[in-house]
């Protein structure tokens, strides 16, 4: 009895174990993030589970800046037409190996953690369940709503001036516009350029934020489902565990996962009866996305995913908050839904996010203290209750077959 005792403790106490462990900065292409990456894979190490690293590149916010600076360099060069320096410039730099494959900027580099168990059944037409959390955190010098309005600003002022960069040695130089003009241009690529300066300088600090809530809570939820699953697996399902990476500048590493795997899982399951749980946030309170978790209509006896989550949550008595808004989180869920219509299928989607602490995250105040441990467990209870029905619901309809 005492063996049973202290096994359902350690149970409870292991996501908020896991919280703090990942109470570090996890910006990336850091140290820092491999280290989170590696956590998992020991964690899972530990109870003999098999994972696989997958690593991707893609083109982050300094990339762009550095992109823009030699457009506008490029720009003034144009309009004093000193072009001899452009070709001077251009034949240094594709004259030389070395130099062609030069970048004062490279790429940024993350990784996604992947993991799967196996259903007993190795039924030609079973489903799966994937399962993902980022892993990767974001700091800032500001509160999440004032990011949310800088980071508009900046797509504001990035992409229509890189149109207007292209369109303006044509309009002003061969149909020769006035001095005035000219100077209007100065001026105004200028204050473009300062104004970008000063939202990369306001924002990003990559030494504040634990990233507890957003997003170590999510990570430390799968991997003790992912134990739970190890132990006891279900009939008809695969389950696909995913830890991605760089979530937080684009959703680039769910993205990858999605676009890399679309055709296999296609292949393989039938994804009509398959679905997404995302966590992304459980900190203070359990949130849940309240809007379709399909992009098509349910077919019949198709399952309700949201509705099944929310069953669950009332059978085990887990207070639970709905919630729907026109612009939802941007998290990666959004990939599944997006995979979803690439597929044309049923597969549906589900999200779990706090909202409401959105407050706390990206800053100093995301610590790991704003998680509950009682939340932690009650979300993972609530998906573990919710996959068990789905699969006892598939494993019914194949005994009726």
């Amino acid at each position: 009895m005492n063996t049973i005792l202290s096994s359902k403790i350690e149970h409870l106490k292991a996501p908020m174990d896991h919280v703090k462990s990942l109470a570090f900065n996890r910006s990336i292409s850091s140290v820092e993030e491999t280290k989170a990456a590696l956590y998992i894979q020991n964690e899972l190490y530990k109870e003999n589970i098999n994972s696989q690293m997958e690593y991707f590149s893609f083109t982050g916010a300094k990339r762009y800046f550095m992109r823009l600076t030699y457009i506008i360099a490029f720009f003034y060069l144009i309009l004093n037409r000193l072009l001899l320096i452009l070709c001077a410039y251009f034949s240094l730099k594709y004259l030389f190996q070395r130099t062609r494959n030069y970048s004062l900027v490279g790429k940024e580099n993350s990784k996604n953690v992947i993991a799967k168990i196996k259903a007993r059944k190795k039924n030609q037409n079973r489903a799966v369940v994937i399962l993902s959390a980022h892993y990767d955190s974001f700091s800032s010098n500001l509160p999440y709503g004032l990011q949310k309005i800088f980071f508009f600003l900046f797509k504001i002022i990035l992409f229509p001036y890189v149109f207007f960069a292209m369109l303006i040695p044509y309009i002003f130089i061969f149909r020769e516009k006035s001095v005035e003009t000219f100077q209007l241009i100065i001026i105004f690529t200028l204050v473009e350029f300062v104004i970008t300066i000063v939202i990369f300088l306001l924002i990003y600090d990559n030494n504040k934020s634990k990233g507890s809530i957003d997003n170590a809570s999510g990570v430390s939820i799968l991997i003790e489902l992912l134990k739970l699953f190890k132990k006891n697996p279900l009939e008809n399902y695969d389950v696909i565990f995913l830890w991605s990476g760089a979530e937080e500048w684009g959703l680039k590493g769910s993205k990858r996962f999605c676009k890399r795997h679309r055709s296999y899982l296609s292949k393989k399951y039938d994804l009509d009866r398959s679905f997404n749980i995302n966590i992304d946030m459980v900190g203070t309170y359990i949130g849940l996305e309240n809007k379709n978790s399909t992009l098509f209509k349910s077919q019949k006896g198709i399952f309700n995913l949201n509705k099944i989550l929310e069953e669950a949550a009332i059978e085990l008595n887990v207070p639970l908050i709905k919630y729907k808004k026109i612009l939802g989180p941007k998290t990666d869920h959004l990939s599944f839904r997006s995979f979803a219509k690439k597929t044309k299928s049923s597969f549906q989607v589900a999200c779990f996010h706090s909202s409401k602490d959105s407050k706390f995250i990206h800053s100093s105040k995301d610590t790991p203290d704003k998680c509950s441990s009682q939340n932690l467990n009650g979300c993972l209870d609530i998906c573990y209750t919710t996959i068990r029905s789905i699969d006892l619901m598939n494993f019914y309809s194949e005994e009726i077959r």
